[in-house]
């Protein structure tokens, strides 16, 4: 495959992804109810794009992030990742290909290991690959610490001396030490404060322009898709309703889902806010 067809082939394709879980079993531990999380769901990612995921809390968003990866075995449809089909790939072959695309999670807290240094938490990615010297994973490590905004003294902390902001730029450097192509982003900024969220935003989309890299950014925060996606896919029940460029679904949506989640977004101004009287002031 030459450099222009690695060009044009979506950074990350998925097609007809299908995923249930058992949610009740009789006494011989036999399924008896199964919750259908995600429903033949359907995109593609160029590079350098961002793609928002949105929807309401069980839309089954996360779900499909954590497929992408095969973080989350899939029961049906199929993952590209820059040009490979990797639900058929081997465990060895998918640990791989996931140097290429990496993850940024939610809570850092939880995604990375309290018992170690930042040092070594950074260190692991590239540990796990197998390819890397111990001098390259220095340089990576020294590199990356500063591009987001840390200092070398940091890699010798732990997380319980660090505060969110800190952490989440630690995961964002972290999942970069691969050289990753694609990074899915599940809620990367619901657990900070707004200053901080701005920050990291701001560092998210920087670090896009210099390497190109593809984003999956899941997210429930509308306010957010305005600022970083490209387009957004709007998730219902597991299934996708509806899917388009960011400032053309914000105008015009055509789904009533989507109007309906795009009319509890708040007003970005307060004189642009819509007030209800209470029912107190209202029986007066």
């Amino acid at each position: 495959m030459t450099e222009s067809d690695v060009r044009t082939t979506p950074a990350l394709q998925v097609s007809g992804l299908k995923k249930s879980f058992v949610i009740r079993r009789n006494l011989l531990g036999r399924a008896t109810a199964r919750h259908e999380a995600v429903r033949g769901v359907d995109f593609s990612i160029a590079h350098g794009e961002t793609l928002a995921l949105v929807g309401e809390s069980g839309a089954g968003k996360s779900t499909v992030g954590r497929m992408a990866l095969r973080l989350v075995e899939p029961e049906g449809g199929t993952v590209s990742l820059l040009g490979e089909d990797i639900t058929a790939l081997s465990r060895s072959a998918l640990r791989k290909i996931r140097a290429r695309a990496t993850m940024i999670f939610q809570d850092p807290f939880k995604s990375l290991d309290p018992r170690s240094s930042i040092r070594y938490s950074m260190h692991e990615p590239m540990l796990a690959q197998g390819t890397y010297s111990a001098d390259e994973r220095d340089a990576k490590v020294a590199a990356l610490i500063e591009r987001v905004g840390l200092t070398q003294a940091h890699l010798n902390r732990y997380t319980y001396e660090m505060s969110g902001g800190q952490l989440q730029r630690v995961a964002i450097a972290r999942a970069l030490t691969t050289d990753p192509e694609v990074v899915v982003c599940d809620e990367p900024v619901a657990a900070l404060d707004m200053s901080v969220r701005a920050q990291v935003i701001n560092l998210l989309r920087e670090l896009q322009s210099e390497r190109d890299l593809a984003y999956l950014f899941v997210t429930h925060d509308l306010s957010l898709v305005q600022v970083i996606a490209d387009r957004v896919a709007v998730m219902k029940a597991g299934e996708l309703v509806e899917t388009g460029p960011t400032a053309e679904l914000f105008q015009n949506p055509e789904h009533e889902y989507t109007r309906t989640l795009l009319s509890a977004m708040p007003a970005s101004h307060p004189r642009d806010r819509k007030l209800k009287p209470s029912r107190f002031v209202a029986s007066l």
